[in-house]
C-alpha cells in the first residue's frame, strides 16, 4: 500500500510537470497559504466521533487536500502537555498542578467533560503570565521540542514532504496550541505548511480544537470535505478520517482499529510509524 501511494504521488507530480506549474492556491505574501481559500466540496453526510455512521466522501475534482494530525503523527507525545509539565507547572507551581490533576482526573475520564477539564488545566498552568511572555515561552519551547532527539516521528515528516512534493495542499489540524505547534513546524522545516490549531488568549483557552470542533474550524476557514487523505492516531478524529477518501490511522491498537474499521470499512489504512524507520502498512 505504501509503495502504491508513493507511485501514485510520483505519477501525479509528473503529470503536473507536463501540464506546467500550477498557481500556489491561497498563498500569501509571507509564503504561508491562506486558509480562507476554499478548495473542496462538501461531504454528503458525517457524524461526530461518537456517532454510529460516517458518510463516504464524494470525489471532487479539486480534492487534493491532505489533513495531518500533529501529536502522535508528527510529534511523539502531547506537545502542550509537555509544555505544561516542563514549564508552566515547574518549580513553585508543582503543588498546584498536583492538586488540579487530582481534582480533575476523574472528570477527564468522561469524554463529555474532557474538553472542560482540559480548559481548566490549561488555565491553571498559564495563570499569571501576560500574553507576550506566554507567546515567547511557547515559541521557545516549540523550537526546542522540534530539535529534541527522538521527538519528531520521522516517517510522518517524510510523508508530509512526499505530499508537498506531489503538489498536494497539506494542512496540519491539531488540538495543540497554535503558537506552540507553529514553532515546532517551523523548526522541522515546515514553515509553509498550513495550520489549524487551538487558541489561547492570555491564560484562557478560547478554542479547543478537538474532535468535531476540527471540522467546524476547517469549515470556518473555508476548507470543506472531502479531502483525499487524512492521517490521525486518535478516534476523536473520526469525523476528519470519515471525510477522507483514504483515512489512515497511525500507531493504533487492535481495539482502535476494530472500531475505526466498523465505521470506515475497507477504505481504512493503518500504519505503524517508528522512529528512524520506514512506515509499516497494514490493511
Amino acid at each position: 500500500m505504501a509503495r502504491r501511494l508513493r507511485r501514485s504521488l510520483t505519477r501525479r507530480r509528473a503529470i503536473r510537470r507536463r501540464r506546467g506549474a500550477r498557481p500556489d492556491r491561497g498563498a500569501t505574501d509571507h509564503g504561508r497559504a491562506d486558509l480562507t481559500h476554499p478548495t473542496t466540496r462538501r461531504l454528503g453526510s458525517w457524524r461526530t466521533a461518537r456517532g454510529t455512521r460516517v458518510g463516504r466522501p464524494v470525489r471532487a475534482s479539486t480534492a487534493d487536500t491532505v489533513i495531518f494530525d500533529f501529536d502522535g503523527v508528527l510529534l511523539r507525545g502531547d506537545a502542550f502537555g509537555l509544555f505544561l509539565r516542563r514549564t508552566a507547572f515547574a518549580g513553585a507551581r508543582l503543588p498546584l498542578a498536583v492538586a488540579a490533576l487530582v481534582l480533575l482526573a476523574p472528570i477527564a475520564t468522561i469524554p463529555t467533560f474532557r474538553p472542560w477539564a482540559a480548559r481548566w488545566v490549561s488555565r491553571i498552568g498559564l495563570l499569571g503570565r501576560n500574553a507576550e511572555e506566554l507567546r515567547a515561552e511557547l515559541e521557545r519551547f516549540g523550537a526546542e521540542l522540534g530539535e529534541e532527539p527522538g521527538r519528531i516521528i520521522a516517517p510522518g515528516l517524510r510523508m508530509i514532504r512526499t505530499h508537498l512534493a506531489a503538489g498536494d495542499r497539506v494542512i496540519v489540524v491539531t488540538a495543540c496550541e497554535h503558537t506552540l505547534a507553529r514553532a515546532v513546524l517551523d523548526a522541522i522545516g515546515l514553515a509553509g505548511v498550513e495550520l489549524v490549531a487551538s487558541r489561547i488568549r492570555g491564560p484562557r483557552l478560547i478554542v479547543h480544537n478537538h474532535g468535531a470542533t476540527k471540522m467546524a474550524q476547517l469549515a470556518g476557514q473555508g476548507v470543506t470535505p472531502p479531502w483525499r487523505v487524512a492521517y490521525s492516531d486518535s478516534l476523536s478524529d473520526l469525523p476528519i478520517l470519515g471525510a477522507a477518501e483514504q483515512p489512515v490511522l497511525v500507531n493504533a491498537n487492535a481495539r482502535q482499529v476494530a472500531r475505526a474499521r466498523r465505521l470506515l470499512g475497507a477504505r481504512l489504512t493503518t500504519v505503524t510509524w517508528l522512529a528512524g524507520q520506514g512506515p509499516e502498512v497494514r490493511r
